[in-house]
């Protein structure tokens, strides 16, 4: 099958020009670490799907047959195409939360490993993930149309990057973002409920939430730290921590869906990363 390459050149040209200069992670032996581990808790009211009219869009029939779960579905009746930016548990347990250490200067190894992105039955799979600046990905498409990815990175809704991902086969390539810049938004342009988010980290101390609400994080260098919780469509949170030797800490955080301001219905350009998608209150969009 024929490899499709580029490059996520999520940062304007000129600005490299006089990016100064960043000090690198340094890949040490941790001797005598410490684990921070918790749960994300949505509370009030979890926000409803939004709608997707399949009728707007092309491979219709085959975009409709999706099998029904928690985090994608299809409301046949209607043809319409569900997107649940929210997973939930019934306890209150809040799936894709994104836990990563602040300013960690050196400490354990990255995960090398390309970042994988699934196409399959008309959606981007994960709905969330972490990446490295200059990761290599790859966008495995098992479906039998086309599909087109688009990456946006700020709430203006330009278009950093668009390129074919042909049908069932792989595309490859860079992710490089702004010096600044910690988020990016896939969307296919010719599907417009497939979407997925990449995080920006700066060291491997992070941790994705699962169905159950949990993280974890582990062999954590002793010191202070500034912990973040970070979802696409909520306020990000921050807590402060002292990590000591073999020490294990807890700590949790509660979301409030019934601050979420956004209808059940959006258009389709709403769909883009927009001011509402912080990932922290100091500056939105970066570090």
């Amino acid at each position: 099958m024929k490899n499709l390459t580029a490059i996520f050149l999520i940062l304007p040209t000129v600005l490299l020009t006089f990016s100064t200069p960043v000090l690198s992670y340094q890949e040490i032996d941790v001797m005598n670490g410490g684990t921070l581990k918790g749960k994300t808790r949505l509370v009030g009211e979890v926000p409803g799907p939004r709608v997707y009219h399949l009728v707007l869009f092309p491979n219709m029939d085959m975009c409709a047959e999706v099998k029904k779960d928690d985090e994608v579905s299809t409301d046949l009746d209607n043809m319409n195409r569900l997107l649940n930016d929210f997973v939930v548990s019934p306890s209150g347990a809040f799936k894709d939360v994104v836990i990563t250490l602040e300013h960690v200067e050196a400490g354990k190894p990255f995960d090398n490993r390309p970042v994988d992105f699934l196409a399959e039955n008309c959606t981007f799979y994960p709905y969330v993930n972490v990446v490295r600046q200059g990761a290599k990905f790859t966008v495995d498409n098992q479906d039998a149309v086309m599909h087109n990815s688009q990456v946006y990175q700020s709430e203006r809704g330009k278009i950093i990057l668009n390129i074919p991902i042909p049908a069932e086969d792989v595309s490859s390539g860079e992710i490089r973002y702004q010096k600044d810049y910690r988020l990016m938004q896939m969307i296919c342009g010719m599907h417009e409920f497939m979407q997925t988010w990449g995080y920006r980290i700066q060291n491997p101390y992070y941790s994705i939430t699962k169905n159950d609400g949990v993280f974890k994080i582990d062999n954590i260098p002793p010191g202070e730290y500034v912990v973040n919780a970070w979802h696409n469509l909520m306020k990000s949170q921050s807590k402060k921590v002292t990590i000591s030797e073999n020490s294990v800490v807890e700590i949790d955080f509660e979301f409030n869906g019934d601050k979420v301001l956004r209808p059940n219905y959006e258009t389709i350009k709403s769909g883009r990363i927009k001011k509402d998608a912080k990932p922290h209150k100091r500056n939105p969009n970066k570090f």
